[in-house]
């Protein structure tokens, strides 16, 4: 079902860039995703002014002609179809989006943005009514403004001008946001091969957005949220389960649907998952139940029992109210770590080394619990078993639902935590990812010393 790839890691001799190429299997169907990393320049200062999108879409605004609303509805939700222009995305998400034009949507403002092929199929939708034609999209579809029929659609202001629409001409008592493309987790989401200004024109490389990253997904949100909060995210996407990448949810998100590891595209993560969310939705279920029954159906399983994959190895539903209490008591580890670190250094470098990866799909971010409970086992400072008891109460608190097809290698939550003990070319870009500030500019690595445990354990010998 899936094709392990080899990661790609090159550097720059002027510019530290990270570029990862991971087995995405069903953020496809085995098809690797290249993601660039910087991290310094200007785009993070610019994020300081409140500045996203780059200079070719500085003055971006939407103007779509789409009906308006005809009053307030139970919910709204946005569905963000940020595909990566090749025949390996496109394809699942025109499926996505023929099937949500199927759909009764009496109780539901249903708002869908695609961008699938190359050039000129940058569209938003709104599904007024069901129109059970299944190879058909008959309701109503806009370019995003009149001759903008093509965006870089990983591109944060474009993300943020849709998502802003939606919610400021859609009224509704919840707000839901679901998320379709390439993710990362710690290191960002989205791709888009086709990177163009509003115009079509293709982007120079050094404008193109190789990935959303956090920094920009956060600022995103609170520029297209302006105040108001989603009620639940689902990320169709892999990695997103992700401490860091979750942590920068705080403040416009109640809850998260997502896989720490990589997820696939199959009919049970992209059409049954999909079609229950707007179930559930339509049926005014409160988010927190929502999102634990998004989480159920997930799976979280290598595969059915007729062999059909679910779409998903590990699913988790995560409060996103109680990661600052998380963040809290990671940050206490990290603390009595370093501290214990002169002493003990053996011991956690057991524990550190002894966290399995998730298969060969992802190195970098590996499980939280997996480590407490490596701690547990190799560690008897008690400083640092205390710290570590904190961490697993506030993991079980901020945990909805987790399943995994992995046994005790996955959680729930992954964070980043690279492996010692891979090859140096593969090791030495992460740890530039860490050393040169671009890891350093997520809110987690900002409030709080676990940037300084990986420095202090990946130098160890």
């Amino acid at each position: 079902m899936s094709h392990p790839l080899p990661a790609l890691l090159r550097t720059s001799a002027t510019l530290p860039v990270l570029l990862v190429g991971l087995l995405l299997a069903g953020c496809g169907q085995g098809a690797p995703a290249l993601w660039g990393f910087q991290p310094a320049g200007g785009e993070y200062g610019a994020l300081g002014r409140k500045a996203i999108g780059g200079a070719a879409y500085a003055s971006f605004k939407l103007a779509p002609e789409l009906p308006k609303a005809d009053g307030s509805r139970k919910a709204v939700k946005l569905t963000y179809l940020m595909t990566d222009d090749t025949k390996h995305q496109s394809p699942q998400s025109l499926g996505m989006l023929r099937m949500l034009d199927d759909l009764p949507q009496k109780h539901v403002h249903n708002v869908v943005f695609r961008d699938g092929k190359d050039h000129g199929d940058s569209r938003l939708y709104y599904i007024a009514a069901g129109d059970k034609q299944a190879n058909a999209i008959n309701n109503p579809a806009s370019p995003l403004a009149p001759g903008v029929t093509e965006v870089a659609s990983n591109n944060p202001k474009v993300f943020s001008q849709v998502l802003g629409y939606t919610l400021d001409n859609y009224p509704a008592r919840r707000k839901y946001l679901q998320i379709y493309t390439h993710g990362g987790g710690v290191f960002g989401i989205g791709t888009d091969e086709n990177q163009t200004d509003p115009k079509g024109k293709k982007l120079p490389e050094s404008q193109q957005t190789h990935i959303m990253r956090l920094p920009e997904l956060s600022e995103a949100l609170r520029q297209g949220l302006k105040g108001r909060q989603l009620d639940a995210i689902y990320f169709r996407a892999c990695l997103m389960g992700n401490v860091e990448a979750l942590y920068e949810l705080r403040g416009t998100t109640r809850y998260a649907i997502a896989s720490e590891d990589v997820s696939f595209s199959v009919d049970n993560s992209n059409l049954t998952m999909t079609k229950l969310f707007d179930t559930l939705a339509a049926n005014d279920v409160d988010p927190a139940t929502l999102a634990k029954q998004m989480a159920i159906a997930g799976l979280g399983k290598h595969s059915n029992a007729g062999g059909q994959h679910s779409g998903y190895v590990t699913m988790a539903a995560i409060d996103i109210g109680k990661l600052d209490e998380l963040k809290t008591a990671i940050n206490g580890l990290a603390k009595a770590l370093l501290a214990a670190l002169p002493k003990e250094q053996k011991s956690i470098l057991a524990a550190y080394d002894a966290v399995p990866n998730f298969g060969q799909h992802e190195k970098y971010q590996r499980d939280l619990w997996a480590f407490t409970a490596a701690i547990q086992k190799h560690v008897k400072d008690a400083g640092v078993l205390k710290a570590t008891d904190s961490v697993r109460r506030a993991q079980r608190e901020a945990m909805l639902h987790a399943k995994d097809g992995y046994g005790d290698a996955a959680n729930g939550l992954s964070i980043l935590l690279p492996p010692r003990k891979i090859a140096q070319a593969e090791l030495e870009p992460v740890k530039k990812f860490i050393a040169t500030g671009a890891y350093q500019k997520t809110k987690f690595a900002q409030d709080s010393a676990w940037d300084e445990v990986l420095k202090a354990l990946l130098k160890a010998q």
